[in-house]
């Protein structure tokens, strides 16, 4: 009884204006357990939506049977935050939620129909997948995409061919939410619909789609080469990326026969592919690039090079140090730091000179990054004295990297620096 009147006096603190006041009041009500369960009930009924947050939020926390009906009745709340927060409540309640959710998952509500589809599909019990593929015909969109998305939570195979019909909606949103949750679950079916949703004309769709087959991985690359020279360039472009993240040795010559692709995006995107694969015999023909006319595909070429992150490519790497576009000099710059040898030092110190700042700064944290302090210390102190704050920090951190103890005067100088970042 004293607790329950406890839980009455923390309840009324609820409406305090501070959210950290709030989150302790929170605490200490979970503490009590059951006994607060009555007082945090009365409060999902507040008029402050705040109050209804905070109540559901100890309610989830405790985990009390006794509130899932509540908590179902909150997922219509005239808050969306409340909403969310009775969600969360009822995962965190666990599978003695599961029969009300699925009461809710049929109800009128709209509201309570998609946020009972989210937290079914977080509590992860398969069991309910059939409930939630019928609700992928639901009046409501928003509905339709939590059915979707928690289908993909669930990772249940029976849920792949109406997933796949779903990629094929003309809703953008859910056509997007479909090629994710085919990416979760993975079943090969999906790979030849994935590959078409490549040319959908929503980029959000075609990277979800791009982020699922490589998800997928090797199973998917005989369906990718056999995709890698479709009419579309826009397919080609996605279909190289794929295999680069996918890491696809198989798919080594068919990227460097994208090389020569006539649209410089695929050539970008098959150069940087061909670096995360990372065979160093495919070092000359990137190095083959490094003169191209656009400087999209010479930085690339840079980007798979320091991919490769071999000795090899060092010298290649310190050349474009001197490209006249700058964005590809900072990448080289950076691809030195990713190589990491000694011989990454003189061709970095030389780059702290660059006339664009940003080139300096990735020169200053490439040093770092290398490690080898001779060589290296002295133009980093020097570096100190960069107009640009970005440029010093850099430095300063590389110093600290190193252990250069002889930086350690003119650090103690910069503590006065304007910029409070440096």
């Amino acid at each position: 009884m004293a607790n329950g009147k406890r839980a009455a006096q923390l309840v009324g603190r609820l409406r305090a204006k501070s959210s950290s006041s709030r989150d302790d009041v929170v605490a200490q009500l979970v503490e009590l357990g059951s006994e607060a369960v009555p007082a945090l009930l009365k409060a999902l009924g507040s008029k402050d939506y705040k109050v209804r947050i905070a109540a559901a939020e100890a309610l989830g926390r405790i985990r009390d049977p006794e509130a899932i009906e509540a908590l179902i009745a909150s997922l219509g709340d005239s808050s969306k935050n409340v909403q969310e927060a009775a969600a969360e409540a009822l995962t965190r309640v666990g599978d003695a939620a599961v029969p009300l959710l699925l009461d809710a998952l049929i109800g009128k509500d709209q509201a309570a129909r998609k946020w009972a589809a989210e937290a079914l599909g977080n509590l992860g019990d398969e069991s309910v997948a059939q409930q939630l593929i019928m609700r992928l015909n639901d009046a409501n969109v928003e509905v339709q995409r939590a059915a979707v998305t928690a289908l993909g939570g669930l990772k249940s195979k029976k849920a792949l061919e109406p997933l796949i019909d779903v990629l094929a909606s003309d809703n953008v949103e859910l056509a997007r939410a479909a090629a994710e949750a085919l990416g979760k679950i993975k079943g090969p079916i999906a790979i030849q619909p994935l590959i078409e949703a490549l040319s959908s004309p929503s980029v959000d769709v075609r990277s979800a789609a791009a982020s699922s087959l490589a998800r997928v991985g090797k199973r998917a690359v005989p369906a990718l080469l056999h995709t890698i020279k479709h009419e579309d360039y826009v397919v080609r472009r996605w279909v190289v990326e794929i295999l680069g993240n996918i890491g696809a040795e198989e798919a080594r010559d068919a990227l460097i026969e994208a090389l020569d692709d006539p649209n410089e995006r695929v050539v970008h995107y098959a150069a940087i592919a061909l670096g995360k694969i990372g065979k160093p015999s495919v070092i000359p023909h990137l190095v083959a690039l490094l003169d191209h006319e656009k400087e999209d595909v010479r930085c690339a070429a840079v980007q798979g090079l320091a991919s490769i992150g071999t000795y090899q490519v060092v010298q290649h790497l310190s050349q474009m140090l001197e490209d006249p576009d700058w964005v590809t000099r900072l990448t080289a710059a950076r691809g030195l730091g990713q190589v990491g040898t000694r011989t990454c030092v003189e061709p970095l110190v030389r780059a702290l000179q660059d006339e664009e700042w940003s080139v300096r700064r990735h020169a200053a944290a490439s040093l770092g990054l290398v490690g080898v302090k001779k060589g290296a210390a002295e133009p980093l102190i020097e570096a100190l004295n960069d107009p640009k704050p970005s440029v010093v920090r850099a430095a300063a951190v590389s110093l600290g990297q190193l252990g250069a103890t002889e930086a350690v005067p003119r650090l103690k100088e910069l503590l006065k620096h304007s910029d409070d970042k440096v």
